[in-house]
């Protein structure tokens, strides 16, 4: 029995291991017969890709890299001859150049870039950096001061000869969009959308940039950057008896001229009315000729945004009525979802937007539409507050309308025609334009509910009581006053106490007058102590609001940051009337002449 016993394990082993081996070679035939991947040989299919655009047709490379061959080739050259990019034995000169025009020229991802070449993200983001530093090195040849001959565009003009003939140039401020860490978002908004940054450019009248400074936060002010510019080694230089034209912001100084304040400025608001005395003519000249600088960025903005796909060819996207309601709708939803962090929407709620009216209205729409709109509504809501700000409009809550009398209607419109629209007639989704594009800095950390009150534990008296006596303990003294003053009149008629009685009302009302000081010190204090910090987004919207009384956005920008600099000073114009504060600015503003 044993032997069987054991005979039979034996060949149960055996079974199995007979099964186990066929599973085996089973299992091998199936891998092998699985497809494998086709190998690619990486160096040649590189090669290939960029001998295509290269050595492919004209059109081709320039929609790839922005630039014909010949200009690449010798962008190549001039790079190499100054040994400002060098070949490796990875990567040749021509690969690297490649690499860097077609990320800036298309706005491409490292990781999409290295995707498409076979080479990895840090290989990319490496030779992408070399390149750009031997670019940035070939500042002083291509960047070069004009002679200090007058320029042909002035002394060629009579209405510029010879009023300007030792202007070289302009120079202004420009805002471009930067990508920085969170921590740091906040020093790079400013008054555009968004973060940015503020770059100070100076141009000749022929267009061309004579010196270039960027990487300031979008929130320095222009006088901020120039400043700075002047003070850096090697910076910005001016020749002796030449000078720049700048705007307001800039204010008058060695080498800058600006235009006066207060008066009549841009060319748009000469159009109705020609200059009437000897500063306005001075601005709209140097208004005329400071254009320069504005066509100067407008050249550069261009060819930037050639590098962005045409989403709608040569067409405009018409909004209608249904798609601008749609439109204001899905934006008023995003902003309760909290897609709207420091008063900017999310590239996602634009492209909802695009996407839902494509669907609702069988059109083609693009989230590129969708922030082209949004700026034409910032217009539109700039504009309504403005006038809502003025003295002589009202404001009716029921029908959300600007009312005015016909008198202030007609000297309003033949100022500004196209405000019209905006008087007398309601204005349609008001509530969701407040919403949408309102700058709303309200956090709900005040509101409470019955519910939360009911949970809210009963510690007796708390922090919030400070305030009440802040408030209520002059009313008290008053009252207390008042009550012992009458106490003190009503005497018993004897003449023995009524001296007495009233030297006692003395006593009395001496007492109480040094409490009553006493106390209105505690209530001043306990107020100032309550008050906190300088609301600066108050402070902003009231200074801004002095638009109304003639001052430009670029003064009440410089009084604005003198003010955030100065808390004492920044508490004293708020707490000033608008008088006082017209007084303040005009002050201020001849200070800095």
């Amino acid at each position: 029995m044993k032997k069987k016993t054991k005979a039979a394990i034996l060949a149960s082993v055996a079974s199995v291991l007979l099964v186990g081996v066929a599973l085996l070679k089973k299992l091998r035939r199936r891998r092998r017969e699985l497809p494998r991947a086709p190998y690619v040989n990486h160096a040649a299919e590189r090669e290939e890709y960029i001998n295509s655009v290269l050595h492919g047709s004209e059109r081709h490379c320039v929609n790839q890299l922005r630039m014909k061959p010949i200009a690449f080739h010798h962008l190549c050259h001039t790079l190499t001859e100054g040994e400002h990019v060098r070949p490796t034995v990875h990567m040749s000169v021509t690969e690297q150049v490649f690499i860097f025009l077609h990320i800036i020229g298309h706005n491409v991802r490292f990781r999409v870039m290295g995707s498409r070449i076979y080479r990895s993200t840090e290989t990319v983001n490496r030779y992408f950096k070399i390149v750009l530093r031997g670019v940035l090195k070939l500042y002083r040849a291509l960047i070069r001061l004009r002679s200090e001959d007058t320029p042909p565009e002035i002394r060629n003009s009579r209405r510029f000869y010879p009023y300007f003939k030792d202007c070289v140039g302009a120079i202004d401020g420009t805002h471009v969009r930067a990508s920085v860490p969170p921590e740091i978002q906040g020093r790079f908004r400013g008054r555009k959308d968004g973060t940015t940054q503020n770059v100070l450019a100076a141009i000749s009248f022929d267009l061309k940039f004579t010196y270039v400074l960027a990487g300031w936060e979008g929130s320095a002010h222009d006088s901020r950057v120039l400043n700075d510019a002047f003070a850096r080694p090697g910076g910005f230089s001016i020749p002796n008896g030449k000078f720049y034209l700048g705007d307001a912001g800039y204010g008058n100084k060695n080498g800058i001229l600006s235009p006066y304040r207060s008066v009549r400025y841009h060319l748009k608001e000469f159009s109705d009315r020609p200059p009437e005395n000897a500063q306005e003519l001075f601005n709209l000249r140097h208004s005329s000729l400071r254009t320069t600088i504005e066509r100067g960025f407008g050249v550069v903005k261009k060819l930037m945004s050639k590098g962005k796909e045409k989403v709608s060819g040569s067409k405009q996207f018409r909004w209608l009525p249904p798609m601008h309601e749609m439109m204001l709708k899905i934006l008023t939803e995003e902003a309760g979802k909290g897609n709207k962090p420091f008063n900017t929407f999310r590239a996602g709620s634009f492209a909802l937007v695009a996407k839902e009216i494509t669907a609702h209205f069988g059109v083609e729409c693009h989230p590129v539409f969708v922030e082209n709109r949004m700026r034409t509504l910032r217009s539109m809501w700039a504009t309504i507050q403005e006038l809502r700000r003025k003295s002589g409009f009202g404001w009716d809550e029921n029908l959300k309308m600007i009312t005015c009398d016909a008198k202030t209607y007609q000297e309003e419109v033949m100022a500004h025609r196209k405000h019209a629209e905006y008087l007398n007639k309601k204005i349609e989704f008001y509530d969701k334009l407040a919403i949408v594009m309102g700058k709303d800095t309200a956090t709900g950390g005040f509101a409470k509910s019955g519910v939360d009150i009911e949970n809210e534990p009963d510690n007796g008296d708390n922090g919030d009581s400070a305030e009440f006596v802040a408030d209520n303990v002059e009313e008290c003294v008053v009252e207390k006053g008042k009550n012992a003053n009458e106490s003190s009149t009503t005497g018993s008629g004897i003449s023995k106490s009524r001296k007495r009685g009233r030297a006692a009302s003395n006593a009395d009302d001496s007492v109480l007058t040094d409490l009553s000081d006493q106390l209105k010190e505690i209530a001043v204090a306990l107020k100032e102590i309550n008050r906190g910090p300088v609301d600066y987004t108050t402070l902003y919207n009231e200074v801004m609001a002095m638009m109304a009384d003639g001052y430009s956005e670029d003064m009440l920008a410089t009084a604005f940051d003198h003010l955030c600099e100065n808390e004492k000073t920044a508490r004293g114009f708020l707490a000033k009337n608008a008088r006082l504060r017209k007084l303040w600015l005009d002050g201020y503003f001849f200070s800095q002449i």
